[in-house]
Order: C-alpha cells, then sequence, then structure tokens
C-alpha cells in the first residue's frame, strides 16, 4: 500500500510538473516538452524556461573563489537599527551569515548583479547561508533583523551542503552522487563554465521523496537553495548521472 501511495505521489508530482510545462507554451525550450517532462519523472531535474525562470540571470562572478586561508577575513556582530536593514562591504574570505529572527540576505557583485538571495533565520527561511565573498561583493540583510552575525568559516570537504555556494574540489568531492534532502523542499543548482546551469528540485517526505543523479567535476560550483540540508551519497558511475 506504502509502494502504491508512494507511486501515486509520484505521478501527481510528475502531473503537475507536466501541466505547468504546457502553461508555459513552447517557445525557447531547450528540447521539447516530452523530453523535459521525462528528465523530470526520471530524475527530477527542471531544464528550459522554467529553469531559467527559477534561476535567474547567471552572473560571471558565481565562479569567483576566494583565499581560503581566510587571512583577511574578519567577524561582523551588531544589531540591525534601520527597518530598511544594512549593507555591508566585507573583507574578502568565505564567511557563514545568520541572524535574528528572520530576514533576507542578498549578495551582489560589484556590478550590483545578483548572487545569492535567501531568506536566513531562527523564525522561518534557512538557518544559515555560506558563500565566498570577494570585497568588491556587497551583502545586504533587510530589516526583518534586530542582530546579523558573519563569521569567516574554515573549508573542509563535506558529502552534506547547505544553503550557499560551494566548490566542487574544495567543498566536495568530484564523483558520482545521489542527492536528496530529509526535510523540507528545495533546489540544488550546478553551475560550470562554458555550459549551460543544471536544476534539480528536492522534495522530502514519506510519499513524496525525491533523489536525483548528478555527476560532480572539479571546478563546478554547487548553489543549494531554500533547503537546510542536502545530504550528497556516493554512487557508482553506473548509477551516477549520464552526461
Amino acid at each position: 500500500m506504502n509502494n502504491r501511495k508512494r507511486c501515486n505521489a509520484k505521478r501527481n508530482l510528475i502531473a503537475v510538473f507536466g501541466s505547468l510545462l504546457l502553461l508555459s507554451g513552447c517557445h525557447n525550450l531547450q528540447g521539447s516538452n516530452q523530453e523535459i517532462s521525462n528528465a523530470y519523472a526520471d530524475n527530477y531535474e527542471i531544464s528550459g524556461t522554467t529553469r531559467d525562470d527559477i534561476i535567474g540571470t547567471v552572473s560571471p562572478a558565481i565562479f569567483t573563489t576566494v583565499d581560503r586561508s581566510n587571512k583577511e577575513a574578519k567577524r561582523k556582530y551588531g544589531p540591525v537599527s534601520s527597518k530598511k536593514g544594512v549593507k555591508l562591504s566585507l573583507e574578502t574570505g568565505r564567511y557563514i551569515i545568520t541572524g535574528h529572527p528572520t530576514g533576507r540576505v542578498f549578495i551582489y557583485d560589484e556590478d550590483g548583479n545578483l548572487l545569492v538571495q535567501e531568506i536566513v533565520g531562527d523564525k522561518v527561511g534557512v538557518p544559515a547561508l555560506t558563500a565566498d565573498i570577494d570585497s568588491s561583493f556587497s551583502v545586504v540583510m533587510d530589516g526583518g533583523y534586530d542582530i546579523v552575525t558573519i563569521e569567516p568559516v574554515k573549508t573542509k570537504l563535506s558529502t552534506e551542503l547547505a544553503p550557499g555556494i560551494w566548490d566542487v574540489g574544495l567543498d566536495i568531492a568530484p564523483g558520482h552522487y545521489t542527492i536528496s534532502t530529509p526535510y523540507g523542499y528545495g533546489f540544488v543548482q550546478i553551475f560550470e563554465q562554458g555550459e549551460e546551469p543544471r536544476l534539480f528540485e528536492l522534495t522530502a517526505g514519506e510519499l513524496t521523496n525525491s533523489q536525483s543523479r548528478v555527476q560532480l567535476k572539479e571546478g563546478q560550483k554547487v548553489r543549494v537553495s531554500k533547503v537546510s540540508i542536502v545530504n550528497f551519497e556516493r554512487a557508482s558511475e553506473a548509477d551516477g548521472d549520464e552526461e
């Protein structure tokens, strides 16, 4: 009975996604609607204009990797006195950003292009956001916060990635993985220079749990959004994502 419910739930998700594709029309889609629907049904990968709408404009600065020694990075902590929030410039480094109670965090490159936007806090949204921040970038935290904390964070290889931007080869090893989340709903985005970005939808739950196969390559960037944690489980090449 549980298997039947799981299958029905997955069919319902696929049907809803297929309906959205039909409403979006066929122009500018990379591949037919049927191909896109199949990719989602097989691997929860979103493509075409739906992917582009979710990811938005991708700045080349997404590929910025700072000196991970954090020699210049400094901790910032303090109140947000303005209802409009605060705009901060940081020394170059890798940081984890949190705030209380809850607000939105925006990271912009030197030309004002948006790199990351996330709801972060201890009430709703995700607990923290991690990213490389160049001294030319700006961090904006809106008026939802009373207190903000921005701390340098050490680099270590992991198979659990939280919201933010991560380097394949520094933060997670290259290889074939099956990705999932234990709770919540969100996205994993994979960026590679000269290639179209890839987008995978993550859904947790007994009946709606999704698993996607991905191959991570040295030099790629992984952006996790809207979900607190993503598990990357090693898979064999045969079971991994097929390019």
